[in-house]
């Protein structure tokens, strides 16, 4: 029998489907990841098999091992790796990586390991590095690790030479083990081995120096299995005291596996709630969409409060009665926790989160949950797609515009094209919401490729908030050289007093946007990208926002000229609102202090609970945030200050 193959090694020029012989006695399926040796070198590497033939041609290399118990991707997921391959020009492997949890990877070691040819010990080696790994193999026994090497040799590019070197001349042998990123988390479990009425007769027949294994029997008889923590713990045993009952035959230990997702605490919200007319038509037009044989893709086209968020909830539910599964996605990490509330608060453990700002364990334990069917919805930004969801039902893309659904990573997928292929492929409805639909979705709407149902009215009939737009021009003419215009500031004030919060959004991070030379006009680059480097006060540094890559504020420009700042940030921001009303509490959340102890969730829920006045952030504050008490939103339009390389000005700024 040989498999086809999709090699992780192979680039896209030489990307395919290859042939390997599977030895007798392996047991393989498509959807499992395989070790394979692949190029002249017989590198060894991990691989997925796409399909097996019945066929045994000679000459073809052999599959090492399996690297996984069951198929980690079924045939539907396959052909959608092979979709993203022509589509996105990734390689195969490419987009399986991308399906599958960080969690579920594998990282390469290497070992060394000396020949029977000891020849070089009478000679003098002139390739640097080379005899001191020589003799470090020798003390370390003849193997060791790359890692255990490269301490004799730190240097990377003369330790790669050298071990080249004595592979090539056959000193050296070189192995390489492919090994699982993350592990299953178990605990071991005890239960009883023997009935209830001889283990309490074991337990009233010890004597007064066992009573820690009378005790661990009683609670056994009690609860019937327990972990074997909390069995010492509520006994005060020790787990030599139940490993003796162990061997006595009265107690069996297993390990039983433990998934590490963290506890969602559920919103409070009414179960039982109504749809208003407009809501109810849209809904049900929807439901007989998925209930059709060919459900297609929908466009609700709802405005800013008109309830979308509602019919998703009851469109899902519907899906679930129907014994399907349904997947929500959002376009902003920031955007999950609250909705996670609201949807752990009516369907309860059925939810399951994916989304990068879990930890590798929590999101490989998620998709765990997703896999068994125990967690029948998902919530998650634009990977969730991916979820290995069995007969889902709908697929919700919620403010479907965002350019976030695109990956910025190869493969370089849209979400929703995804969404669409499966939806196609698995007979789901895809539901595109939005206000401000993307161009090409409301195209195809108006053409009719696509079906489209409106929600017209905000819910409640509730009137759009008013909008006024501030020139700051003619802020700067009255002295106000701040970043805050007068009928902002006198907006804040009395929103402030009127007990309620008001939100400003820029959609720069940072201190000012860049440093220009006052003499040349010239602003300091990033290296890499050539992007303008963007000046942080709270660090001193100047960041690129691509790459990452920052350095210190240089003192002058290379010409010796000053460097002024020009522009605005949310540093900035908040500085000058600090000063401008220094009684008023302000938080900040974007990029720079959002971080896996200060997160999303932590952020927003501090701005709720603790009723803080205003909240500064990026377009992360701007999408789809339940805050009643917040009437007010302040944002900037456009750019202020000199464009490098230019003496004229851009449009100035305005504030609404």
């Amino acid at each position: 029998m040989i498999a086809k193959i999709a090699v992780s090694a192979a680039t896209f020029a030489i990307d395919k489907p290859y042939s390997y012989l599977v030895p007798e006695g392996m047991a393989l399926t498509p959807g499992m990841r395989v070790e394979v040796p692949f190029g002249r070198s017989n590198k060894h590497c991990e691989a997925m098999v796409l399909s097996l033939e019945e066929d045994s041609p000679q000459g073809l290399k052999g599959v090492i091992r399996p690297l996984d118990d069951e198929p980690v991707l079924d045939g539907t997921m396959l052909r959608l790796a092979g979709f993203m391959r022509e589509r996105y020009f990734c390689t195969l492997y490419d987009a399986v990586r991308a399906m599958l949890p960080g969690g579920l990877g594998f990282r390469t070691e290497e070992s060394y390991q000396l020949t029977q040819d000891r020849s070089w010990e009478d000679k003098k080696l002139r390739k640097a590095g080379a005899m001191e790994l020589l003799v470090l193999l020798r003390d370390l026994g003849g193997q060791g690790s790359g890692e255990a090497l490269r301490q004799a040799v730190p240097d990377e590019e003369v330790f790669l030479a050298a071990i080249k070197y004595l592979v090539e001349k056959k000193w050296v042998h070189a192995h390489q083990d492919l090994h699982r990123r993350t592990a299953d988390k178990t605990e071991q479990v005890a239960s009883l081995a023997s009935s209830v009425e001889e283990a309490m007769e074991y337990a009233q027949r010890r004597p007064k120096s066992a009573a820690m294994q009378a005790a661990v029997l009683k609670l056994l008889c009690d609860l019937g299995s327990v972990s074997v923590k909390e069995l010492c713990y509520f006994t005060g045993a020790s787990t030599a005291t139940v490993r003796r009952l162990r061997d006595l035959g009265y107690v069996q230990l297993l390990d039983r596996e433990v998934l590490r997702c963290r506890s969602i605490k559920p919103a409070q919200v009414d179960k039982d709630f109504q749809l208003n007319e407009e809501q109810e038509v849209a809904f049900r037009d929807l439901k007989q969409r998925m209930e059709g044989d060919t459900p297609g893709v929908a466009l609700l086209y709802g405005v800013t409060g008109s309830g979308k968020t509602s019919v998703y909830l009851k469109l899902i539910r519907a899906c679930l009665d129907q014994g399907r599964t349904a997947m929500l996605l959002v376009p902003e990490i920031a955007l999950t926790p609250q909705l996670l509330g609201v949807m752990v608060a009516h369907f309860g453990e059925q939810v399951a989160v994916l989304h990068s700002s879990l930890s590798a364990t929590e999101r490989y334990d998620q998709w765990k949950r997703v896999r068994s069917g125990s967690a029948r919805v998902v919530v998650g930004t634009r990977s969730a797609v991916f979820a290995p969801c069995t007969d889902p039902g709908v697929i919700i893309l919620d403010e479907e515009q965002e350019h976030s659904y695109k990956s910025e990573n190869s493969p370089r997928y849209h979400a929703r094209e995804v969404a669409m292929w499966r939806g196609a492929k698995q007979r789901a409805l895809v539901v595109l919401g939005s206000a401000t639909p993307s161009i090409e979705t409301m195209y195809h709407a108006k053409q009719g490729h696509i079906a489209m149902t409106a929600l017209r009215q905000r819910f409640n009939r509730r009137q759009l908030p008013q909008v006024q737009i501030v020139d700051m021009k003619e802020e700067l003419k009255e002295g106000n050289d701040t970043s805050f215009s007068y009928p902002l500031q006198e907006a804040i004030r009395a929103t402030a007093d009127a007990g309620k919060q008001a939100i400003m959004l820029l959609n720069r991070r940072g201190n000012s946007r860049a440093l220009v030379c006052v003499d040349c006009r010239e602003a300091p680059e990033c290296p890499r990208c050539s992007a303008r480097l963007t000046y942080h006060s709270a660090n001193e540094r100047v960041m690129c926002h691509y790459c990452g890559f920052s350095r210190p504020v240089p003192e002058r420009c290379s010409c010796g000229g000053p460097l002024k700042k020009i522009g605005i940030g949310t540093q900035k921001a908040q500085q000058e609102l600090n000063m401008l009303l220094p009684d008023l509490e302000v938080i900040r959340m974007d990029a720079d202090t959002v971080s896996a102890v200060n997160t999303h969730e932590k952020i927003l829920d501090r701005f709720k609970k603790d009723h803080i006045p205003v909240l500064i952030g990026t377009q992360m504050v701007a999408k789809g945030l339940d805050m009643p008490d917040v009437t007010l939103v302040g944002c900037w339009t456009g750019t202020w200050g000199y464009t490098p390389g230019t003496t004229g000005r851009r449009r100035p700024p305005s504030i609404c």
